[in-house]
């Protein structure tokens, strides 16, 4: 039986929550996911949903999901999608489900005339890079992603023009 993508309805929360969790463990990061039921049923499946998660099924079994949102190339003056988050459990890894859910995604953007897929990928994941240079994606040479992190915005945020003066 092959495995079959869907997009995930608002009753696969609890699910979604599982797995991730399980990609934080995967990622050393066992306490990492802060996100409860509401805010992912609200930024998921509310009324304007900010993200978009797809499910790898095989025979009523959830294998792995695929988190994604749009984003925009200034450049070239059209929408992309960005995969946020991929995670297959570890008992489904080699099932395919992975593949799957990325060519789902790149369907996604190629219906919704997206001109990339971007994906971010830890540096010591090196299974997952081979993953991903397998199927065609390319490290980004010269580009290093840099994060604001909450406590360092909100300061950033509530500096004056004083406190900018050097």
């Amino acid at each position: 039986m092959s495995v079959q993508v869907r997009t995930a309805i608002d009753q696969d929360a609890e699910t979604v929550l599982t797995l991730l969790r399980q990609l934080a463990a995967f990622e050393g990061e066992p306490d990492g996911v802060r996100m409860d039921i509401e805010t992912l049923q609200r930024d998921a499946f509310g009324p304007a949903p900010r993200i978009e998660i797809l499910l790898a099924e095989r025979a009523g079994t959830t294998l792995g999901m695929l988190i994604l949102f749009h984003a925009y190339s200034s450049w070239r003056g059209a929408k992309t999608l960005m995969i946020h988050d991929l995670f297959v459990t570890e008992t489904a890894r080699g099932t395919g489900a992975g593949r799957t859910l990325v060519t789902a995604a790149a369907k996604l953007a190629v219906a919704r005339d997206c001109c990339r897929l971007d994906v971010n990928v830890l540096d010591w994941n090196e299974p997952a890079r081979k993953f991903y240079e397998g199927l065609g994606f390319a490290a980004l040479p010269n580009w290093v992603p840099h994060r604001l992190g909450a406590e360092a915005m909100r300061a950033l945020a509530h500096q004056t023009r004083a406190d900018q003066a050097g």
